[in-house]
């Protein structure tokens, strides 16, 4: 089974490294020439300094050298993938607009030193990939209702929330000022807290009157939780002491844990359908396309163990 491309979106991550690729015209690369080719794929040679272009940005996310081979097998096939879909999109004439190039250029800050004229190239292959992926490949891929609702039936489980708070906080630094501000908190019935929050607080959700927003069981660390989520809507804890000060926390307001109904899960389920079927269909234009193009790696050229088995290894150098 073809292996897809590094994202569950995949072309959606093509323009972000477009700027990457090299000029690539119909004539045999310097690694035909030299005859130290690392890749072959149909009658295109690609050197070892080619695929280290293609690599170089890619490989600075990753910081553990002892997966390094790993890794850079997963991007070379990602750049035999990225290029069979290039030729494509060439041989079936998909063209794109020069202003949709300088648009995307534009958005982009200009690495130094780049030419200007290689990233347009590589914005311009991108889209051209993009295009065609969604114009052939994805063109007829649909998500019916009826098939969104049988997957809601068949998954009920997956569209379980957890119970969920609405809290503010007040954070102080003293045990004294946290038990005046509790006895306040008494006085007022709590519904001075925000306002105790805005004088009071050190954290930065003072000014919102120490409102943090919400939080689902699991988002908090365990010290808090085992407080927080017993609380009723409307109360507020006893303090709480941290490594960073004393805390009180009140919940705004608490909505436990429940089934989502159909039409509040029916946006979430149709985008997993739509990118499994984009992400098969993709898989299988790739195969189509390997079945129909032969793809060479030179593993004594490559600079690191290919350790994939999915394309032929002739050799060290190009016959």
């Amino acid at each position: 089974m073809v292996r897809p491309l590094r994202a569950c979106a995949p072309l959606l991550i093509l323009t972000a490294f477009g700027c990457h690729f090299q000029d690539r015209s119909s004539e045999p690369g310097p690694g035909a020439r030299l005859g130290t080719a690392a890749v072959r794929i149909g009658d295109r040679y690609y050197s070892r300094d080619e695929l280290q272009d293609f690599f170089r940005e890619r490989l600075s996310e990753f910081q553990d050298p002892a997966a390094a081979h790993e890794v850079r097998t997963a991007l070379l096939e990602d750049f035999v993938e990225e290029r069979l879909l290039l030729a494509e999109a060439a041989r079936r004439g998909v063209a794109v607009d020069p202003a949709s190039v300088q648009a995307v250029a534009g958005s982009l800050s200009e690495p130094a030193g780049k030419d200007p004229a290689a990233i347009a190239l590589g914005i311009e292959e991108s889209l051209k990939i993009q295009r065609y992926v969604n114009e052939h490949v994805f063109r007829s891929i649909q998500v019916t209702e009826e098939e969104c609702r049988q997957y809601y039936e068949e998954h009920l489980g997956d569209f379980i929330r957890n119970d969920v708070v609405h809290l503010r906080e007040i954070l102080v630094g003293t045990p004294d000022l946290a038990e005046k501000i509790q006895s306040q908190l008494r006085a007022g019935r709590n519904k001075n807290f925000a306002e105790l929050a805005r004088l009071h607080s050190k954290a930065p959700s003072a000014v919102h009157g120490g409102d943090l927003g919400r939080f689902q069981r699991g988002d908090l660390p365990e010290k808090l939780e085992r407080t927080i989520f017993l609380l009723a809507p409307g109360t507020v804890s006893k303090t709480i002491t941290t490594e960073f000060g004393y805390h009180t926390f009140f919940v705004e307001e608490k909505i436990l844990a429940h089934q989502l109904r159909f039409y509040e899960a029916k946006s979430e389920i149709e985008e997993r359908l739509l990118l499994e079927r984009q992400r098969n269909a993709l898989n299988q234009e790739i195969t189509s396309l390997l079945e129909r193009t032969p793809v060479e790696i030179y593993r004594n050229n490559l600079g690191f163990n290919y350790s994939g088995t999915r394309f032929s290894s002739p050799g060290g150098t190009r016959p």
